[in-house]
């Protein structure tokens, strides 16, 4: 994107045409539209800074109710919920940068936007199947559980592996029930974390930089959330249900924050190393796929409230 002509973006028609293009892509293509989906807050908030963002916003309504009407024809209308929020996320993350929100207030109302949209598919969901949205919710894990047990199943995995799998499906059930609002909370901040790190690195070749994410790798965590992160801790051991519910869920929230204040601390490292694109990519990757890394990472977060590592590195670079 960065590469094309700004007036490319100031006309109407062809914007027009961009974001119908992307909506139709997210909303049709069997694997890679899901991509485009997680994405489409990025192209709304890049396409707010390069064009009016009233012009914007219209164009993003005229493509919304275009894909609607398809939708509606291809008998998948309830893939129009999702664009909408996603593309209404985008919109929000310009408007707080705008108004020169926080970094947390940035990324928090977007967020909280893709959660509250969420909750209105498993309550309107559960309505239209005359269910609870919690029922609902338990629907639809167990159709992905047992979508990924016959995945596996055609792997060439032997009988006992199969068999292990397959009887484990009941406490996978249990399990991704009982973090379903923690997942909802990660999945979301961490969509709008990803769009705002992505959209930075191609403002940045237009010499915009907005002045609240001017320096995402300076972020840390309230000081206030290690409370709630021993607290949410001590709740997980309660044997009461409810209890355990509310704690289990706010320990995964709270870890996972502080898992962002480490990859911040990770790439003010990188910044101040001068590490080379290639191997911050490798490391980014190892840190993705590797579960024990994601865990040493979120530790770093959280120890920072006491150490301030970027303290240490900002002294060794001196000392260099």
């Amino acid at each position: 994107m960065t590469i094309l002509n700004l007036s490319f973006f100031q006309n109407s028609f062809l914007r027009l045409l961009l974001t119908i293009t992307l909506f139709l892509a997210a909303s049709l293509l069997p694997f890679a539209g899901l991509v485009f989906l997680l994405f489409l807050p990025l192209v709304l908030y890049v396409l707010c800074f390069l064009a009016d963002p009233g012009k914007t916003l219209i164009a993003f309504l005229a493509s919304l109710c275009v894909v609607t009407i398809l939708l509606w024809a291809l008998n998948a209308s309830a893939s129009a919920p999702a664009l909408a929020a996603a593309g209404f996320a985008g919109m929000l993350m310009f408007w707080t940068v705008q108004k020169r929100f926080s970094v947390e207030g940035v990324v928090l109302l977007p967020s909280l936007l893709l959660v509250g949209a969420i909750a209105l598919y498993f309550i309107y969901g559960g309505m239209q199947l005359s269910i609870t949205p919690w029922q609902l919710v338990e629907k639809r894990i167990q159709e992905a559980v047992e979508l990924n047990i016959r995945l596996y199943s055609q792997f060439p995995l032997n009988a006992e592996e199969i068999q292990e799998i397959t009887n484990s499906k009941p406490q996978m059930i249990s399990l991704f029930t009982m973090i379903f609002p923690a997942l909802c909370v990660i999945a979301a901040v961490f969509t709008i974390w990803i769009n705002l790190l992505a959209a930075g690195r191609l403002l940045k070749g237009r010499g915009i930089l907005p002045a609240p994410l001017s320096a995402l790798s300076e972020w840390s965590a309230p000081a206030w959330l290690v409370w709630i992160f021993i607290a949410a801790g001590g709740m997980s051991a309660v044997p009461m249900a409810p209890v355990r519910f509310s704690g289990v869920n706010l320990f995964l929230v709270a870890s996972f924050i502080y898992f962002l204040q480490g990859l911040a601390i990770v790439s003010f490292f990188f910044q101040h190393r001068n590490i080379s694109p290639f191997f911050r990519f490798l490391a980014y990757f190892l840190i993705a796929i590797q579960q024990m890394l994601m865990i040493a990472i979120a530790a770093v977060g959280l120890f920072n409230l006491w150490v301030d590592f970027r303290k240490y590195l900002r002294k060794d670079r001196t000392t260099d």
